[in-house]
């Protein structure tokens, strides 16, 4: 049954599975659309700001861990801060400030942004619309412009790639071949498709193997953001709890904890230390098929983390038909947002401060 669900074609022409798989099936061309677009407004901004110190990085949820992958990208020359809080940090005039919400209304942004106006030519905001695009139009402030209409979380890939797209005008990544990486990520893309039956999909398999299990994430080093990444779309996507913690930390408590109903799941990159690869090989010894050992050959880093993510998503959206849940909508989040008055508090004191 489940390899039928997944086989048929006609269940991704459903509302709403066929809007998102139509989604993330473009990731690889929203990609380097937006890799461009970053470096056009890297190139801009350089000509003003020229010297930057540091990387404030001004983000929650997913868009918090779009910036949590952009750190693994960085070269170390460059240091980046991100802020996840209520709690207004002070920037330093050599800071660049970069404040991201897919909706422009993401309230614990706004404290930092508010605390800091007067170094507002040190922001960069991405967004697609909100209170931060009204702040970037009235204030000028260098605007990223995120694709309309869809959840928030289907935008990393575009917030990731404005991202690099600055950092690459700015001289400050460790890769230098991104066409490769995103040449990697398409092929990638044509193995783990709809159109790919189970038997030869790695996404499906996954799912399959999820299927009414409890997820349980470990990474490493750069894989860590991956981990975490897919811990959330499980939860947002297939509406199912997950668990994520890094390794080896998670080898001096998290194990104890293991149960039959619970899978591993374990993201790689190739640059983990020998050590770290010992403890994969124990940890598939001991849970023998309920580990999945999840590894991409690509031209580099860069490449191995979009081909993991794009894997990863797939899987959480083959998973959301297996549940037959909407992964398009959110239930909880909205219901939370509209109970905690914080929010609307914060927002008003944007509204009242910057004349919006």
């Amino acid at each position: 049954m489940v390899m039928f669900t997944l086989d048929d074609l006609n269940v991704f022409r459903e509302v709403p599975y066929g809007t998102a798989f139509n989604i993330i099936g473009n990731t690889p061309r929203v990609f380097s659309e937006y890799l461009k677009i970053g470096m056009e407004l890297g190139s801009n901004l350089k000509e003003r700001f020229t010297t930057i110190s540091k990387i404030v990085y001004i983000g929650i949820g997913g868009s918090a861990i779009a910036g949590d992958i952009f750190s693994t990208l960085l070269k170390s020359s460059i240091s980046l801060l991100i802020h996840r809080d209520y709690i207004p940090i002070k920037l330093t005039e050599r800071d660049l400030a970069i404040f991201v919400s897919y909706s422009g209304e993401t309230a614990e942004i706004f404290p930092t942004l508010l605390s800091n106006f007067e170094k507002k030519n040190n922001f960069v905001f991405i967004t697609s619309g909100g209170r931060l695009k009204k702040i970037a139009e009235k204030y000028g402030v260098p605007l990223i412009e995120l694709e309309h209409g869809i959840p928030p979380r289907y935008a990393l890939p575009s917030m990731l790639a404005g991202l690099i797209g600055i950092a690459e005008s700015y001289g400050l990544l460790r890769e230098d071949d991104l066409e490769k990486a995103i040449k990697d990520m398409e092929n990638v893309k044509k193995n783990i498709d709809v159109n790919m039956p189970l038997d030869k999909n790695i996404s499906k398999k996954i799912a399959v193997k999820l299927f009414e299990k409890i997820p349980v994430i470990y990474a490493y080093g750069n894989a860590v953001p991956i981990g975490y990444r897919f811990k959330c779309q499980l939860n947002e996507n297939a509406k199912v709890f997950s668990h994520f913690s890094p390794l080896p930390e998670a080898l001096h408590n998290d194990v104890e904890a293991i149960t039959e109903e619970c899978v591993i799941v374990t993201p790689r990159v190739s640059n983990e230390t020998p050590e770290i690869t010992r403890v994969y090989e124990a940890l598939s010894t001991i849970f023998q098929d309920r580990f999945i050992d999840l590894k991409v050959d690509s031209v580099n880093l860069l490449g191995e983390i979009l081909s993991l993510l794009l894997i990863l998503d797939y899987s959480s959206l083959y998973l959301s038909i297996l549940r037959r849940v909407d992964p398009l909508k959110l239930y909880r989040i909205p219901e939370f947002k509209s109970v905690n008055k914080i929010y609307e508090e914060i927002l008003k004191r944007v509204d009242e401060r910057l004349g919006l």
